[in-house]
């Protein structure tokens, strides 16, 4: 299905299609893309509060 693996891609790719048929401010703001972010943004968190921990 996604031939990438990456959060970063995926939210990346996601965004520009979805910016192919409305402004990029309005893609922002779908759900699906809102989730991907949110997402990568908490993998990113809990990475570097474990960093700091250990």
């Amino acid at each position: 299905m996604d031939s990438y693996t990456k959060h970063t891609h995926r939210y990346a790719f996601e965004l520009a299609k979805a910016a192919r048929i409305m402004p990029v401010e309005m893609a922002e703001k779908l759900q699906h893309i809102k989730q991907m972010r949110f997402n990568y943004q908490l993998k990113a968190l809990r990475k570097r509060i474990n960093k700091r921990i250990t």
